[in-house]
């Protein structure tokens, strides 16, 4: 049984009644995410430069030879690829930033370096540039210490020597119950190498706490299959046993969407009356807000679609779930500002989480139809 890998964001901050120690600690934090960011930066260069050594024409042939990692490499002489960029880090970074962050950070870009690297050279993607919205990695062994604290209701944890605490707030989406399964060590839920975002714009901390756990068990007919389309009037109709049932409807995901649109369309011509003070941030402070509002409702409401669909896959005991994921060529010409207010992508992306967590097998675009298929979907 394959293990389902997650991600939960999850705001933290730094737990110190002393308030020169809790300065202390929130000024190296920056530090290590400001080398964070350079390092990144670092490896992406000299990752490109080593892939390209040969086509530098301002270079004597002695000095590319010198340097052409690949014959280094087959020369047997101690270094890997990775640990080319690694040791130049270590230098870079050793006394100023734990050991644990920079080798998660060089692992962490040279792969992504080298699962994006046919993309660069056929020109689909660009080379990768990272600013400070960059998360500092690190390992699970660096979390050290996760503990409940009754009185406050929050978990307390330490990471490299700074204590932290958790603010789960409501707790909509059960991070209590989730981190409660990774600090007990009977259950299968295990914490991985998570990372830790600075957002400077609305001054917080963030864990993106990553979880691995096993895929639920649940009895599913393998030859058993449920047909779903995204469709314009309905955010999903779905078909099973000759049955045909919707999930969601235009005029319930609409009616707040744009009541939500016509407040930012407002803001949007009052913030010229807005005052200034801080400049254009200051101004546009409303209307940001808004803009949340609409992306968690949105959030929101595709979450619960596609949980309405693996639901009805799962109490059915459908192995397969075939799915449509475009409308009709003529719906779309006859519906563009439906459109533009549908979430496809995001939708597909839950439904594929949800899909993984219980075994069911999605099929997108499927070329062939058994011949009970109410809905064509090739």
């Amino acid at each position: 049984m394959k293990n389902i890998i997650i991600t939960r964001k999850i705001q933290v901050y730094v737990n110190e009644p002393d308030k020169e120690l809790k300065k202390n600690f929130i000024h190296t934090i920056y530090q290590w995410r400001d080398l964070v960011r350079k390092g990144a930066n670092i490896i992406i260069a000299h990752k490109f430069t080593q892939d390209n050594i040969r086509e530098f024409v301002y270079l004597k042939d002695e000095i590319k030879e010198k340097f052409y990692v690949k014959d280094i490499l087959q020369e047997k002489k101690g270094m890997s690829e990775q640990n080319t960029t690694y040791r130049i880090l270590s230098d870079v970074m050793k006394g100023h930033v734990p050991a644990d962050i920079y080798s998660c950070l060089n692992q962490l870009i040279v792969n992504t370096y080298k699962e994006t690297r046919k993309d660069l050279y056929t020109g689909k993607k660009s080379i990768s540039s990272y600013k400070n919205n960059i998360p500092i990695p690190f390992s699970a062994k660096a979390v050290a210490n996760i503990h409940w604290i009754e009185e406050s209701k929050k978990f307390n944890f330490v990471l490299f020597g700074i204590p932290f605490s958790v603010a789960l707030g409501r707790d909509h989406s059960n991070n209590k119950v989730i981190i409660e399964r990774c600090i007990d060590d009977n259950n299968p839920y295990k914490i991985c190498s998570s990372s830790l975002q600075i957002d400077d714009k609305k001054k917080k901390m963030f864990l993106y706490l990553t979880i691995s756990f096993p895929q639920e068990n649940v009895e599913l007919d393998k030859d058993k299959s449920i047909f779903a389309r995204l469709d314009i009037e309905t955010p999903i109709i779905a078909f099973i046993e000759n049955k045909q049932i919707k999930i969601g409807t235009k005029d319930e995901y609409l009616h707040r969407r744009l009541q939500i649109q016509g407040a930012i369309r407002r803001c949007q011509i009052n913030s010229k009356y807005n005052v200034g003070g801080k400049g254009r941030k200051r101004k546009m402070q409303k209307l940001d807000e808004w803009h949340n509002v609409e992306k968690n409702y949105i959030n929101t409401k595709i979450h619960q679609y596609s949980r309405m669909l693996i639901d009805l896959a799962v109490k059915n005991r459908c192995g397969n779930l075939i799915l449509k994921d475009t409308p009709r060529d003529n719906e779309i010409k006859e519906n563009e500002f439906l459109l533009r207010n549908w979430t496809y992508y995001g939708l597909i992306n839950k439904i594929k989480y949800k899909c993984a967590k219980y075994g069911v097998n999605l099929i997108l675009h499927a070329q062939r139809v058994t011949p009970r298929d109410p809905y064509n979907v090739q």
